[in-house]
C-alpha cells in the first residue's frame, strides 16, 4: 500500500508510463488509473510516449484544481494493517513528525470555484424523471398503495408515505438537489421516509434535514407533521449551521442554487477541520509516546542502579562470608599447630595424630577463600569452587 500526494502522483504519471509505475508499486495499470480518476489525475493518452520518443509535438495536460472534500493524498492498492499494543514509541517516534496541513485555495476561493461550475440550476417539477434515489421511493409508494400478496411485509401492511402535498413538494426539491448535485460529481444518498438524506462530497459525508420544522417521530417510527402549515419547510445543514426555511423573503425552491453551493462547500469545510483533527491527534501521540519513552528510559536507569546496588550487596555479603570463613580456616591450623605441639615428643609417622592432622589441615585448606580468590579487571571479586572435602581419617571416625 502506498500513499502518494495528488502532485507527486501526477509528475510521476506524466515522467513515465503507467505500466511501470503500477508495476513497481505492485498494482495493475488498470487499477492505477482508476485511482488517478478518481483524484481527478489526467494521464497520458494512449500513444503519448511512442510520439514522444519520436520527438512529435505532445500536450501534456494541467493538474486540475483538487475537488471539494477530496482527499490531497491518494492512497494506492491495500494490505492489512499492523497495530501494536502496546504501542513501540521508538517505533513511532523514528517516523517522520506529522505535518501541519496547509491549504493555499481559501474556503471564499473554493466556493467562487464550485459557483462558477454549478451553471444554471433549472427547478423540475415533474417526477416522470426523478432521480433513482427519489424514484425507488415513489416505486415503494406504489407498492403501498396497490398491496400485493408478493410485496414486501413492511410494503404490504403501510399506508403510502407521499401522497400528500406536502410530502409530494419535499420529493420534488429533494430531485433537484439530487439532480444537480450529480451534475457536480457529487453523490446524493437517502434513507427511510426520505429523512435521512446527505451528499458524499469528495470524501465527506454531508448530511441535511429537510422537513417541517415541528416535525415529530411517532413511536412507529414514522414523522408526523402538523395539521396546519403543510406547505412550511425548513432545509438545514447540521456540519455549517446554515439553514433555510420559506418565509415572507422567499420559497426554498427559490434558493436551490445558494443550498447546492453551500453543500459541496461544507463538504471542503469539512474536510479541512477533519485533515486539522488528524494533525492534531498525531501530534498528540507523538507528544504521549515521547513521554512513554522517557518512562521507560527512567525505568530502565532505575533497574540499572537497582541492579548495580544488588550486586554491590552480594560483594559485600560474600566478603564477609570469606572473611569468616578465612577465620575458621586459621583458627582450624592454630589449633592443629597446639596438637602438634601437645604430642610433639611422638615421632610423626608413628603419631596417631598424624591422619588427622592431614585431614585437619586439608579442611583448613577447603574452607580458606584465599587460595580460591580471584580478582577481575573491574574490581570485583570471585570465588573458585571449593574442592570436594576428604573424608575425615578412618582412626577418627571409631
Amino acid at each position: 500500500m502506498t500513499t502518494i500526494s495528488r502532485e507527486a502522483l501526477y509528475d510521476l504519471v506524466w515522467t513515465e508510463p503507467v505500466r511501470a509505475i503500477a508495476q513497481r508499486m505492485g498494482v495493475s495499470d488498470v487499477w492505477l488509473k482508476k485511482c488517478c480518476a478518481k483524484a481527478d489525475i489526467p494521464v497520458p493518452d494512449r500513444g503519448y510516449w511512442a510520439k514522444l520518443r519520436a520527438d512529435k509535438k505532445v500536450i501534456r495536460q494541467k493538474l486540475p484544481p483538487r475537488s471539494p472534500g477530496m482527499a490531497t493524498d491518494v492512497t494506492i492498492g491495500s494490505g492489512p494493517r499492523s497495530y501494536l499494543w502496546p504501542p513501540n514509541p521508538e517505533a513511532v517516534l523514528a517516523a517522520p513528525p506529522p505535518t501541519e496541513p496547509t491549504f493555499a485555495e481559501s474556503i471564499e476561493a473554493v466556493a467562487v470555484r464550485v459557483d462558477q461550475s454549478l451553471g444554471k440550476i433549472r427547478f423540475v417539477r415533474d417526477l416522470g424523471s426523478a432521480h433513482s434515489l427519489i424514484r425507488h421511493l415513489l416505486d415503494e409508494d406504489a407498492l403501498r398503495r396497490l398491496k400485493p400478496s408478493d410485496a414486501p411485509y413492511r410494503l404490504r401492511y403501510s399506508e403510502p408515505l407521499f401522497d400528500s402535498p406536502f410530502e409530494r413538494r419535499r420529493l420534488r426539491i429533494l430531485n433537484n438537489l439530487f439532480l444537480a448535485l450529480i451534475k457536480a460529481r457529487h453523490q446524493p444518498w437517502l434513507g427511510e421516509q426520505a429523512r435521512n438524506v446527505g451528499v458524499t462530497v469528495g470524501s465527506q459525508k454531508i448530511s441535511f434535514t429537510l422537513d417541517h420544522p415541528r416535525a415529530r417521530a411517532q413511536a412507529s417510527g414514522r414523522i408526523q407533521t402538523p395539521h396546519e402549515a403543510y406547505e412550511t419547510l425548513r432545509l438545514e445543514i447540521p456540519a455549517t449551521g446554515d439553514s433555510w426555511a420559506d418565509d415572507d423573503s422567499g420559497r426554498i425552491e427559490d434558493r436551490l442554487r445558494e443550498i447546492i453551493l453551500k453543500l459541496i462547500v461544507a463538504g471542503e469545510i469539512q474536510y479541512r477541520a477533519n485533515a486539522h483533527a488528524v494533525y492534531e491527534n498525531a501530534c498528540r501521540r507523538r507528544a504521549e509516546m515521547e513521554r512513554r519513552l522517557a518512562e521507560q528510559r527512567d525505568e530502565a536507569d532505575r533497574l540499572a542502579r537497582e541492579k548495580v546496588i544488588k550486586a554491590e550487596a552480594e560483594q559485600r555479603k560474600m566478603l564477609l562470608r570469606m572473611a569468616a570463613d578465612h577465620r575458621a580456616a586459621q583458627d582450624i591450623r592454630a589449633f592443629v599447630a597446639a596438637a602438634i605441639t601437645a604430642f610433639g615428643s611422638e615421632k610423626a609417622e608413628e603419631s596417631p595424630v598424624a591422619g588427622w592432622t592431614a585431614w585437619a589441615l586439608g579442611v583448613a585448606d577447603q574452607i580458606d577463600p584465599v587460595r580460591r580468590l580471584q580478582i577481575t579487571e573491574d574490581g570485583t571479586s570471585i570465588e573458585k569452587p571449593a574442592a570436594a572435602p576428604e573424608t575425615e581419617p578412618e582412626s577418627q571416625r571409631r
